[in-house]
C-alpha cells in the first residue's frame, strides 16, 4: 500500500515537494522520477508488504526506461500473471507485483486491466507515446484524484497531493448540497472545484493533450433462472471465497484480520485460520458500560476462542474533540460518516501489532445484508395496500414516531418506512439512503449555497441504468457502485492509510462479486434471513450463534457522544452568531435539531455531525467561496 503523486506538464520540482502531503500512506521510502524531455514527473511513497527490497521500489521502469509505472495496492493473482508472462519471454528482476504490473502493460498494453485481481489505483507514463494510463480496480478500493487545466494534467492518491502542486483549493458549490444529502460527495465530483476522482472500474488515458476515460468493468446483472442449483451456489461460492482469502493472505510483513463477529469478519476469520499454520492475529474494538449497545466484544470472543486466534480488544476511549481535525484532514474533504472515528482508531492501535489487516466491507452489498433490503422488499408489496390508508398512516402516523438517540434503530425505520409510502419505490429509496431530505437541505443552507440541480439525480441515473424487474437487485447494484466505494472503502482506505496500515477486502474481490451478483435475489434474500447463500457456505465452520446472532453493525454511540462529550464543540462551532457571519448556513434549523436531539424527540445525530464536520473542514482547509 502506497501512495503517488504526479505531474504532466507542470513543474517537475512539484511532485517530489507535494509527497511529504502524502507520506503517512508509505512511511517505507519516498523516491521521485522525472523525465524532463517531456516535462512528465512521479513521486512515490511505498509501505513495504510483497518483496520488501529496494529493487521493488518505485517508480519502477521497464529495461530501456521507456516506461515508467506508479502504482499503490495488491495484485492478488500476480504469482499466476508471472508465470503466464515469463513462458512468453519476460524477465523479471524482482519478486514483486509490482514488477508484473509493469511486465503486464509492455505485454498488453492498456488491456493489462483485464487481467488483474486486485485492489489498485496505477498510472503509467510511456514516453515511446507520450501517453498516461491510470486506472481503479474494479469496485473502487483504492483511490486516485486529478485534475487538468491550461495544458497541465495532476494526479494522486489523496487530493492533499493535488493541493501541494498549487491547485487553488476552491469550493464546488454544486457539491455542498450533495453532501448533506449522501453524507459523502457523490463522485467523480469532489468538494474542490476542478478535482476529480476516476470512478471504479475506469481507465483514464492522456494523450496528445486530450483525456479520455472509459468503463472497463460493470457490476454484473442477476440471474433470473440460475444455471446453478442451491447446492451447486454454495459449494462454488464456497470454493471462491476459500480462494480468494488464501490469495489475499500472501504477504511479507505481519497480517491480521478486524473482527467485529458478524457474519463477514467470522468468515473471513474463519477461511484465515484454514489456511494458516499459525493462530491469526484478530482485534476487535469495545465500549464502555454506558454504550454497550454498540458493543460486539461478546461475539468476537467467540469466534476467537472457537479458532484459537490471538486476539486483542482495542477499548474506544477516543477523544472525539481531538479527533475530528486530524480525520478530517485525512479526508481532504467533508466526510459525515462517523464509523470514520472508530476506523481511525481501530486501525491506530492495530497497527502496532500488524501492517495489513483483512476486514468484511462489501459483504452486505455482495450478500443483501442490509435491513434495507428487506425494507425494499416489503416496499413492493406494501404498495398493493389501498392508497388512502398508506396516505393516512404517512401523514398522522408516521411524524408521531420518536426515534432513540441510543442507537435502536426500530422506530426511525418505521418512521421512514411508513412515510414513505406514498411514493414510488425509486422515490422512496432515495430518500431511505439519504439523510438530509431535499426540504431540509433548502431550509439549512443559505440561498448562494442551494443547489441548482437535484442531488437526487446522482443516485436517479443509478438506479435508472440498473433498472430491472426486480427493484432489489436494481438498488443492489446501485449500491455497489455509490455506497460501497464513496461511503465504505473511502474511509477504509484513508482511516487505515492514516497509520500505514493495509486493509484487505476479500468481499471486494471481483471475481467473488460477479458471482455473488449474478445469483437470483431469493438465493441471498429470504423471508427472514439476510445473506442466505453466505450462511449456507459457512454453516459447517462457523459457530451457531455467530450464524443466527442479530445485526449490529460497525457503528459509533454518536447519538450520546453529541448529547456529552460533544456539546462544548457543538456550542463553540454551531453558534448562532458565527453561522450567520460565514453565511453558508441558517441557525434556524440547526438550532431545532441540536433542541430535539437533546430531548430525545428525535435522533438527529447524522445531521448535527454532518454540518460538525463541515465547518471544521472549512476552517481546515479555507476554500475560496
Amino acid at each position: 500500500m502506497c501512495g503517488f503523486v504526479g505531474t504532466i506538464g507542470g513543474s517537475l520540482d512539484g511532485p517530489g515537494n507535494a509527497i511529504g502531503q502524502i507520506g503517512h500512506r508509505g512511511p517505507d521510502s519516498t523516491s521521485v522520477h522525472i523525465d524532463s524531455e517531456f516535462g512528465a514527473a512521479v513521486a512515490f511513497a511505498r509501505l513495504a508488504v510483497l518483496d520488501l527490497s529496494t529493487a521493488a521500489s518505485q517508480p519502477m521502469l521497464n529495461d530501456d526506461g521507456s516506461i515508467v509505472m506508479v502504482f499503490n495496492g495488491e495484485i492478488y493473482n500476480f504469482r499466476e500473471l508471472r508465470r503466464e508472462l515469463e513462458t512468453d519471454g519476460f524477465h523479471f528482476r524482482t519478486h514483486s507485483d509490482s514488477e508484473v504490473l509493469l511486465r503486464g502493460y509492455e505485454a498488453w498494453g492498456e488491456s493489462v486491466v483485464d487481467h488483474l485481481r486486485g485492489m489498485f489505483a496505477f498510472a503509467i507514463w510511456d514516453r515511446r507515446t507520450q501517453t498516461l494510463v491510470a486506472a481503479r480496480d474494479h469496485l473502487g478500493i483504492k483511490p486516485l484524484f486529478f485534475s487538468e487545466k491550461n495544458g497541465v494534467f495532476q494526479f494522486a492518491s489523496e487530493i492533499k497531493g493535488i493541493l501541494a502542486l498549487g491547485h487553488q483549493p476552491k469550493l464546488d458549490l454544486e457539491s455542498v448540497g450533495s453532501f448533506f444529502r449522501y453524507l459523502y460527495v457523490p463522485r467523480p465530483r469532489t468538494i474542490f472545484e476542478g478535482v476529480r476522482e476516476l470512478e471504479p472500474g475506469h481507465m483514464l488515458v492522456l494523450r496528445g493533450g486530450a483525456v479520455s476515460i472509459r468503463r472497463y468493468w460493470t457490476v454484473p446483472a442477476a440471474t433470473e433462472h440460475c444455471l446453478l442449483s442451491e447446492a451447486e451456489s454454495v459449494e462454488q461460492l464456497r470454493g471462491l471465497l476459500n480462494e480468494t482469502i488464501r490469495m489475499q493472505m500472501d504477504s511479507d510483513v505481519p497480517l491480521g484480520a478486524f473482527l467485529s463477529g458478524g457474519v463477514d469478519s467470522s468468515t473471513i476469520v474463519a477461511l484465515m485460520a484454514r489456511n494458516s499454520s499459525r493462530p491469526i492475529k484478530t482485534f476487535c474494538m469495545t465500549f464502555g458500560p454506558s454504550e454497550g449497545l454498540y458493543d460486539e466484544r461478546e461475539y468476537a470472543q467467540i469466534v476467537a476462542r472457537h479458532f484459537s486466534t490471538d486476539h486483542t480488544e482495542i477499548p474506544v476511549r477516543p477523544n472525539v474533540v481531538e479527533m475530528l481535525p486530524e480525520v478530517v484532514r485525512h479526508f481532504d474533504e467533508p466526510f459525515g460518516n462517523p464509523t470514520a472515528l472508530l476506523s481511525f482508531a481501530l486501525s491506530e492501535q492495530t497497527r502496532k501489532y500488524v501492517t495489513v489487516a483483512l476486514a468484511g466491507d462489501g459483504g452486505d452489498e455482495l450478500f443483501l445484508g442490509y435491513p434495507r433490503y428487506q425494507g425494499v422488499r416489503l416496499a413492493e408489496k406494501f404498495r398493493k395496500v389501498p392508497a388512502v390508508l398508506r396516505h393516512f398512516l404517512a401523514q398522522y402516523v408516521a411524524p408521531q414516531l420518536r426515534d432513540s438517540t441510543r442507537g435502536r434503530h426500530v422506530f426511525r425505520r418505521a418512521r421512514e418506512f411508513l412515510g414513505e409510502g406514498e411514493r414510488s419505490l425509486v422515490d422512496m429509496y432515495t430518500n431511505w439512503i439519504g439523510y438530509f431530505s431535499t426540504a431540509e437541505i433548502g431550509e439549512l443552507l443559505t440561498p448562494g449555497f442551494s443547489p441548482k440541480s437535484s442531488p437526487d439525480d446522482f443516485m436517479l441515473q443509478h438506479l435508472a441504468r440498473f433498472e430491472s424487474s426486480n427493484f432489489v437487485d436494481t438498488v443492489n447494484r446501485a449500491d455497489l457502485e455509490t455506497f460501497l466505494p464513496s461511503n465504505l472503502l473511502h474511509y477504509s482506505d484513508r482511516m487505515s492509510m492514516a497509520h500505514s496500515l493495509e486493509v484487505r477486502v476479500p468481499f471486494c474481490d471481483h471475481r467473488l462479486a460477479e458471482f455473488a451478483m449474478s445469483l437470483p435475489v431469493s438465493r441471498k434474500l429470504g423471508f427472514r434471513e439476510s445473506k442466505k447463500v453466505l450462511r449456507a457456505a459457512v454453516a459447517d465452520i462457523l459457530p451457531h450463534e455467530i450464524l443466527h446472532r442479530p445485526k449490529l453493525g460497525f457503528n459509533p454511540p454518536m447519538g450520546i457522544w453529541l448529547n456529552r462529550e460533544l456539546q462544548p464543540l457543538l456550542d463553540e462551532k454551531l453558534d448562532p452568531v458565527r453561522l450567520r457571519k460565514q453565511g453558508i448556513f441558517n441557525p434556524e434549523p440547526i438550532e431545532r435539531y441540536r433542541k430535539a436531539h437533546a430531548t430525545g424527540q428525535r435522533d438527529y445525530s447524522l445531521h448535527i455531525w454532518a454540518i460538525l464536520v463541515f465547518q471544521t473542514w472549512l476552517e481546515l482547509y479555507n476554500p475560496v467561496i
